[in-house]
């Protein structure tokens, strides 16, 4: 047995010198494609439940092919609970976790964290595509078990992407997030469009907290990033090292500081709060609050549900083109998405009510328009 052990070991060691031989040749590499992968599991849960609200609230286990029933009461053919109640849940968890995770989770090895993270995620594609339509609640806890592990993941991840070289790990970041939302929510319209039932959908997509493991054991560790020679960076070494300095200094003090001393960091971070939470406050009220009454009988995407499926598409695609743009467009004056998000508000209400689109293009072409600011906000701020 100690043989086998001996030779277990020894095996691992081969494999982690043989891996730090393609970290040490293709660094970048490694870390923009796992920080990118990274960034689309993490996310993809979240976006997947957003996307199945719909089903979610009515029959989850239909086909999607069946012919609609219609709401005859008006014509807006609405569900009796509202897709917000998916976002609520979908939303506060997250909120819950992030408000408290930066008084102790420094405490906790990433490591642990991640393990957390992938468990969360995979329990929240069970809950929700195995659970009978009519247990709502166990459902719900489905949905929450995605937000706390979307939010823990970002705020695990965020940190961790201190430790490299953060053009390199933002940027993959940034764009991965984006992707999830357009390849979870076009993968799903899609499925379930060719027949496949929301439940069965669901369920595939375990395939995601997989990828999530995968993704970080192929990140460079945190010993191996340390190590590394700053000098592909573009910036002189110098400063890199006073920038790494500084970094690590203010990150001791923070971990290190009182509940007061930590509160006393709010105040000057509200001119970056406040716009962020007037642009996703908007943003969740359009997409959860009206897209599911933005509905064109005539159009030639016949069933509701198909409209709510490809209005998520439409408003994630933008979402993954701003993110991808963070290295090509500059925008200095950030309170424009704040106020450019409010006024879209104003024209998807004032359609709703007076029914002036002639066409369903317009409010994709106004979905999209939406998404590239909530998705230029992101990575601005």
């Amino acid at each position: 047995m100690i043989l086998r052990k001996i030779k277990f070991l020894n095996k691992n060691n081969i494999n982690m010198n043989r891996l730090e031989h393609y970290w040490g040749k293709y660094y970048p590499q490694f870390v923009v494609t796992s920080y990118w992968l990274l960034g689309l599991t993490n996310n993809f849960a979240y976006v997947i439940m957003l996307s199945a609200a719909h089903d979610i609230l009515s029959d989850q286990n239909s086909n999607s092919t069946d012919l609609p029933k219609h709401n005859s009461t008006n014509r807006f053919d609405c569900n009796e609970l509202s897709t917000g109640a998916i976002l609520l849940a979908d939303i506060l968890p997250g909120i819950a976790i992030k408000l408290v995770a930066p008084f102790f989770v420094h405490k906790i090895k990433y490591w642990k964290r991640v393990v957390v993270v992938i468990l969360t995620n995979s329990a929240s594609f069970l809950l929700v595509s195995l659970t009978p339509s009519n247990l709502k609640p166990l459902i719900f806890l489905g949905v929450m078990a995605a937000s706390f592990s979307s939010s823990f993941g970002e705020i695990t991840f965020l940190s961790l992407s201190t430790l490299y070289i953060r053009t390199l790990s933002i940027t993959g970041w940034a764009s991965g997030t984006g992707a999830a939302g357009l390849i979870g929510s076009f993968g799903y319209a899609a499925l379930t469009s060719l027949g496949l039932s929301p439940s069965s959908t669901i369920l595939l997509m375990l395939f995601i907290p997989v990828l999530m493991a995968l993704s970080y054991i192929a990140l460079p560790t945190v010993d191996f990033a340390r190590s590394r020679i700053y000098s592909e960076l573009d910036t002189d070494s110098e400063e890199r090292d006073k920038d790494q300095t500084e970094s690590e200094n203010n990150a001791g003090s923070i971990n290190n500081g009182s509940l007061k001393d930590k509160f006393k960091l709010l105040p000057p971070l509200l001119k970056f709060m406040i716009p962020l939470f007037l642009v996703y406050f908007a943003e969740y009220f359009i997409n959860q609050g009206l897209f599911e009454l933005l509905y064109f009988k005539n159009s030639f995407i016949k069933e509701h549900k198909l409209q709510y499926r490809w209005y998520n598409v439409m408003y994630q695609l933008a979402v993954f083109v701003s993110r991808s743009s963070i290295k090509w467009i500059k925008i200095k004056f950030l309170p424009i998405f704040p106020i450019l998000q409010i006024i879209n508000i104003f024209v998807f209400l004032s359609h709703i009510y007076l029914d002036y689109f002639p066409s369903i293009w317009i409010v994709f072409l106004l979905i999209f328009w939406e998404g590239l600011l909530g998705g230029g906000c992101y990575v601005k701020y």
